[in-house]
């Protein structure tokens, strides 16, 4: 229990500290080459819609990473779509002990979606640590994590996703 409470706190102080280092790279995204999307899988979060919103946006699915985080799961595994992450992924200090983790946090992405509707310590770091030049998400979410933020309910994804096309067209990355 100490230690859940120390991880905790060090994701939390990783957390501020990614934020105030990070410098909006909004301005260099002129189309959408890459794209990531972070998301909670203990929700009803239909990988294949997220596929689809890839092919819409004109990202070819080899270009497209799908990171889930589960949430108490004992053991995690990838599938050919998306790959997992849970609890035990993050060490004692916060530091990230999953290799694919790592190397989602690393790439540099044109687009990060975080498609997770409410607040979660290890989806939050993930979402700020991201290399990703432009990040979009819920407004549930801590707004500095996110450049765009669109105000839908959780519940209605086909919303967020239209919105999330307008706004990407009028920004001019699509």
């Amino acid at each position: 229990m100490i230690l859940k409470g120390l991880k905790r706190n060090a994701l939390k102080k990783s957390i501020e500290y990614h934020i105030k280092k990070r410098k909006s790279q909004a301005k260099e995204v002129s189309g959408i080459n890459s794209l990531a999307v972070l998301i909670d899988a203990s929700q009803s979060v239909n990988v294949l819609s997220v596929l689809k919103l890839a092919n819409e946006l004109g990202v070819k699915s080899d270009r497209l990473k799908v990171m889930g985080y589960k949430e108490d799961q004992k053991e995690i595994s990838d599938d050919k779509d998306a790959a997992y992450y849970n609890d035990k992924s993050f060490g004692v200090n916060g530091s990230v002990k999953s290799n694919s983790l790592n190397d989602f946090i690393k790439k540099e992405y044109d687009v990060l979606i975080n498609f997770y509707p409410e607040s979660k310590l290890e989806l939050d770091y993930v979402a700020a640590a991201s290399k990703a030049k432009f990040k979009v998400g819920f407004s549930e979410i801590d707004n500095r994590i996110n450049d765009l933020v669109i105000g839908v309910t959780n519940q209605d994804h086909n919303l967020f996703i239209s919105e999330l096309k307008k706004y990407l067209k009028i920004l001019q990355i699509i």
